[in-house]
C-alpha cells in the first residue's frame, strides 16, 4: 500500500501539501492539486470521495459561524447541524467568532479561498457587502442580508405567543431584552410583535438588553438581573433568552418569567421556566437541505424559511 510521502513524491510536493489537499485543512494551488489528483490515482492511495472531492474543487467541509458556542442555543443548533451534515458526508469546522469582526473576515476568506464548500452563520458582525461580495454558498439563520437566504425561527409568531400569554396571566408592565429597532435582525421581530399585542390591551413593554458576555456568563448575568430589578420594582413581566430568564429566576420568584428559545437552560433550577420554544432541530434540517442545494447549483424554491415556535409550559407563569 502507498504511503502520503510515496504520493509526494510522484507529486513532487511536500507530504504536508499532500495532507493539506486531502483533509481540506489549508491552502493548496491549483497545480499541486492536480499533481496530487494524478498521482492518487497512479497509486490507488485514496478514497473515491477524495478524489472525487478534489476533481470538483470541493473539501468536504462546512463552515459554521457562531458568535458563542457555549451559549444555549446556538450549542444545542450546532449539534443539529453536525448531525444533519454528516449525512449528507460533510465535516463541520465550528468558526468561533466572540463577535470579532477580523476573525470573521477570516472565515469569509477561507470561504472564498475554496477551503469550505459552504458556510452557515448564526450571527453576523460585518456590514452587509462583506457578504453580498461572494459568490459562494451562504445561509443566514438570522441576520438579514440581501440576496442571501435566510432559515429563521418564527419570531413573530414567537412575539404574539409571548404577549398572548403575559396578556393571560395580567401583566401590566413587560420588560424584554431584544431589541424592535433592529431591522436587520429576524429575531428581533419577536418584540415587536410583543409590543403590538400589549399595547393594545394598553400594557407596557420595557426595552432592555444584555451585553454579550452578560448572556453567556451566568455570574455576570446574575449581577446584572439584580440591577434591573431594582430599577424597575413594578415590572410583572419578563421576556428573556434562556440563561437571563434562568437568572432572574434564581433572584425574583414572584414576577412572570417567559425564556425565549427553550434549550436546557430553562431546566437549570428547581422550577421548570415556561418557554417560546425554538426547533433548532426543524433549523438545522432546512438549512443544511437550503446549502446543498446551493452547493449543487440547484434552484431554491424559498429563499426564506420561518421555522414555526411553540410554548412549552413551565413553572413560572
Amino acid at each position: 500500500m502507498a504511503s502520503i510521502r510515496e504520493v509526494a513524491k510522484l507529486a513532487h510536493v511536500a507530504p504536508s501539501t499532500v495532507s493539506r489537499a486531502l483533509n481540506g485543512s489549508g491552502y493548496v494551488s491549483e497545480e499541486s492539486k492536480s499533481k496530487i489528483k494524478k498521482a492518487v490515482e497512479e497509486l490507488d492511495y485514496i478514497p473515491n470521495q477524495w478524489i472525487r472531492n478534489l476533481y470538483k474543487k470541493r473539501t468536504g467541509i462546512i463552515g459554521v459561524m457562531t458568535p458563542d458556542i457555549i451559549h444555549p442555543y446556538f450549542s444545542t443548533l450546532w449539534n443539529y447541524l453536525e448531525a444533519e451534515l454528516d449525512q449528507y458526508g460533510y465535516n463541520v469546522v465550528i468558526c468561533n467568532t466572540r463577535g470579532n469582526q477580523d476573525k470573521e473576515r477570516e472565515y469569509l476568506d477561507t470561504l472564498e479561498r475554496n477551503l469550505f464548500d459552504g458556510l452557515i452563520v448564526g450571527s453576523a458582525f460585518l456590514p452587509d457587502e462583506y457578504y453580498m461580495n461572494i459568490e459562494k454558498p451562504i445561509i443566514s439563520l438570522d441576520r438579514i442580508i440581501p440576496g442571501i437566504p435566510l432559515v429563521t425561527s418564527d419570531h413573530h409568531q414567537g412575539g404574539i405567543l409571548a404577549g398572548e400569554l403575559f396578556l393571560e396571566k395580567g401583566c401590566k408592565k413587560v420588560m424584554c431584552f431584544s431589541d424592535p429597532t433592529r431591522m436587520e435582525l429576524s429575531s428581533a421581530n419577536s418584540a415587536r410583535a410583543l409590543i403590538d399585542v400589549m399595547e393594545k390591551h394598553n400594557r407596557e413593554v420595557i426595552i432592555e438588553s444584555f451585553q454579550w458576555e452578560e448572556v453567556v456568563n451566568y455570574q455576570l448575568c446574575m449581577k446584572r438581573t439584580r440591577t434591573l430589578l431594582d430599577q424597575y420594582p413594578d415590572v410583572d413581566g419578563i421576556m428573556a433568552l434562556d440563561l437571563c430568564a434562568a437568572a432572574f429566576l434564581k433572584t425574583e420568584k414572584n414576577k412572570k418569567i417567559l425564556a425565549y428559545d427553550g434549550t436546557y437552560a430553562t431546566d437549570f433550577n428547581y422550577h421548570s421556566i415556561d418557554s417560546i420554544v425554538q426547533d433548532a432541530k426543524k433549523v438545522a434540517k432546512e438549512s443544511v437541505n437550503m446549502l446543498i442545494k446551493l452547493i449543487n447549483d440547484q434552484p431554491l424554491k424559498k429563499r426564506e424559511v420561518l421555522v414555526p415556535v411553540k410554548y412549552k409550559k413551565g413553572d413560572t407563569l
